[in-house]
């Protein structure tokens, strides 16, 4: 489990955030070696990319750089088509501090994909992006890596460019090609166990703690809320969990979903009671970490039926966590 630290210092720069995450300063002249995609959910053909991006850097003594986006491209696209997003299977804030723990990568640039970034060809992005504000002097990308407008920009033009690219072998595990696209398949299935097993670690939603309808306090369930907002979750139900906040531990019920019963269901939301915990945890940074599924998220016909669901839900929760300490 990754524990929340304190938000990283970054500057906006047009279209991009720029995360320091190593205690080492940028040389001049120093070779820039990176490697740009989603990144979602960190999994273990990602942390193989970045080792493998290490062996490189560590030839020519360079600097280690990780582009990513937010929005993520697919999200952009889907909603300028007006249709529902590909899930998502982790948050910004997860996915830098993973980085950051891994120690092997020094900056983290986040592209923020917007309509100007989707349009540019492959000669300005590579240009305007890779060369005059990042200086990247090599790459390392999978073998089929396209980008740019339409993902006409290939390998082929990052070399024609003057960037020295190295391709990237996909990584098996089990025999299984290791994919974001093969998370987001077991999690449909609520298969956290080889969900676990191909990222490394549990899924985990950390954000800052909002204020609710406080509808679940008044029949004496208070919770944490955190906001996914227009983020479609790849987990979708009622989970137990772990929530860590100050460096503390707490065990949790997790509700992730639209909360059918008592809302619009307009956002995305993470809603997690505490186990025997009451505090006001308004404004602080949790860390949600799923641990095992319960049981799908569904719309009661009123409140006193979805209170009482709630209320097995946490004896089942008991269970859980009393069993684990055995």
């Amino acid at each position: 489990m990754i524990f929340p630290h304190s938000d990283v210092g970054f500057f906006y720069l047009g279209i991009m955030f720029r995360f320091k995450l190593s205690s080492k300063t940028l040389q001049s002249n120093q070779p820039i070696i990176a490697t740009i995609g989603n990144f979602d959910g960190f999994h273990l053909g990602h942390q193989e990319l970045l080792g493998q991006l290490n062996q490189l850097a560590n030839v020519q003594q360079a600097w280690r750089m990780l582009i990513t986006f937010d929005v993520l491209p697919h999200e952009y696209f889907a909603d300028k088509a007006g249709i529902l997003r590909s899930p998502r299977i982790g948050l910004l804030r997860d996915k830098i501090q993973i980085i950051q723990a891994s120690g092997m990568i020094d900056e983290v640039v986040v592209l923020h994909f917007n309509q100007a970034l989707a349009q540019l060809t492959p000669n300005e992005f590579i240009q305007k992006i890779l060369l005059e504000r990042l200086k990247i002097s090599d790459m390392l990308v999978g073998h089929d890596f396209r980008f740019s407008n339409q993902a006409q920009g290939s390998i082929a033009d990052l070399r024609a460019s003057g960037i020295v690219t190295s391709e990237f072998a996909e990584l098996k595990h089990q025999q299984v090609r290791v994919s974001s696209s093969l998370i987001r398949e077991l999690a449909a299935d609520q298969n956290l166990a080889m969900i676990q097993s191909y990222l490394g670690h549990n899924i985990c939603y950390t954000s800052r703690v909002v204020k609710g309808n406080q509808l679940a306090r008044k029949w004496n369930f208070p919770t944490i809320n955190l906001n996914l907002y227009k983020i479609r979750p790849v987990l979708w139900g009622i989970y137990t969990s772990y929530v860590y906040i100050d460096g503390k531990r707490y065990f949790g019920v997790t509700n992730i979903g639209k909360n059918p019963t008592v809302s619009e269901g307009k956002v995305y939301k993470i809603e997690t009671h505490l186990l025997d915990v009451d505090l006001d945890l308004y404004s602080k940074i949790a860390a949600v970490e799923i641990l095992h599924f319960l049981r799908p998220e569904l719309k009661f016909d009123g409140l006193e039926p979805l209170f009482k669901q709630m209320y097995q839900d946490l004896a089942d929760a008991r269970a859980f966590f009393a069993k684990i300490k055995e």
